[in-house]
């Protein structure tokens, strides 16, 4: 049963990842706990190589250096793994976010079924592990990001029409994977890691948010919400559904069944679709074969080129875009709305469209609306994002703290 002062070690450890670099004054001031508890709590956390301690000069650099207290860099690590449409990207983290090992395979034409798709889970996984044993760490949790219908809570993915899925025990399967390697395995959408990654990222330039929308979209549009700094998952753990909406005047078919749902007219694949259409008929059996990070490149290389075709389709694309970013603003009130992973690839050509649908489309123009941005963060964001959600679920008492 956990103690008072286990409670305290948890809080305090949790705004020290949250705040990085803190002074146990600072912790004390934000805390609203004692001295000695801090003192405690702090002594307990170097204890168990959670954390590091360092000085730095006093400001204007006068007085005694003050010390800081971050999270340890070298004794524990976490991964995050990404189960893409057509590719399979793992990630070795530290405790900060170093960076030990990255995996990235396109997925082969058994990864586009169940088993295949598991098979190179598994490889990649077992690489992590492998690397973290050389490298003398201890692996602490495995996120693990997926681009479907998913219920976190028990670790299922509820639907996934792109491989088939439905109902699978995916959380299960990691762990049978896994073979002990950890026994802490977090599962969510790409858009709601993709999230976390993109809100820890604004922290360290200086901007951080309490109400942010990350919109995930590649066959089909996912959002990723923080409402008042607490990830939105919903009764079913199943919210950000977002691609569903339908846009007046659509008539673009979707695979649910309706027409002129958001993401049969904004999602990456039907963007890439269009643009593609629009050269004619040629070689079109072939790009039926290719995979979508092929078909994003393809259409930004044509795009690049001037090609009038591609770009007219484009600009129509962002259109549909901006209209269900300024849906998905109006339903969440963020500051800011982000559109992430490989929409920022096709951003030169899709953003300035997109903003003017979005501007006119939102129900509030006046004082500080929601703002329409392309992330900074590269496609890795969904794998950075579920390492990050590993921390963060051991910092809420998701497990005991573990010690060195």
């Amino acid at each position: 049963m956990a103690t008072t002062a286990d409670h305290t070690i948890a809080l305090l450890f949790r705004q020290i990842i949250e705040d990085g670099p803190t002074s146990r004054a600072d912790l004390m001031d934000n805390s609203g706990l004692g001295r000695a508890s801090v003192s405690t709590a702090a002594a307990e956390l170097l204890r168990r190589g959670l954390v590091e301690e360092s000085e730095t000069q006093s400001e204007g650099g006068r007085g005694r250096p003050v010390s800081l207290l971050d999270v340890d860099n070298t004794n524990f690590a976490v991964a995050g793994l990404e189960l893409g449409s057509d590719r399979i990207r793992a990630g070795l983290y530290s405790m900060r976010g170093r960076q030990i090992l990255r995996v990235d395979r396109p997925s082969t034409e058994d990864g586009t079924s169940v088993r295949g798709q598991l098979r190179h889970a598994s490889a990649a996984l077992h690489d992590l592990l492998d690397e973290a044993k050389a490298s003398g760490v201890c692996l602490l949790g495995v996120g693990v990001s997926f681009s479907g219908l998913v219920d976190a809570r028990i670790g299922t993915v509820k639907f996934a029409p792109t491989l088939g899925m439905r109902d699978q025990r995916l959380r299960e399967a990691v762990f049978d994977a896994l073979n002990g390697g950890t026994d802490l395995v977090c599962l969510d959408t790409s858009a709601n890691f993709a999230v976390l990654a993109e809100r820890r990222f604004r922290s360290r330039l200086g901007a951080p948010l309490r109400d942010l929308v990350y919109l995930s979209g590649t066959y089909g549009i996912t959002a990723g919400t923080i409402a008042n700094g607490t990830l939105l998952h919903g009764t079913r753990g199943m919210a950000g559904e977002v691609g569903h909406f339908v846009l007046d005047g659509g008539d673009q078919p979707c695979a649910c069944g309706r027409t002129g749902c958001f993401e049969s007219q904004a999602s990456l694949d039907s963007i890439t679709r269009n643009a593609l259409q629009a050269l004619g008929a040629a070689n079109s059996k072939r790009r039926r074969r290719e995979n979508l990070t092929a078909k994003i490149e393809e259409v930004a290389a044509l795009s690049s080129s001037g090609n009038t075709a591609v770009l007219e389709s484009l600009r129509e694309s962002a259109r549909w875009l901006g209209m269900g970013a300024a849906t998905v603003a109006s339903i969440f009130d963020p500051e800011v709305v982000v559109l992430g992973g490989h929409y920022a690839h096709l951003a030169p050509w899709l953003l300035e469209p997109a903003l003017k649908a979005y501007t006119s489309g939102l129900l509030s123009q006046d004082q500080s609306p929601p703002r329409l941005e392309v992330s900074a963060l590269d496609s890795w964001a969904p794998t950075v994002g579920a390492a990050l959600a590993v921390i963060d679920s051991i910092a809420a008492g998701g497990r005991p703290l573990p010690h060195i």
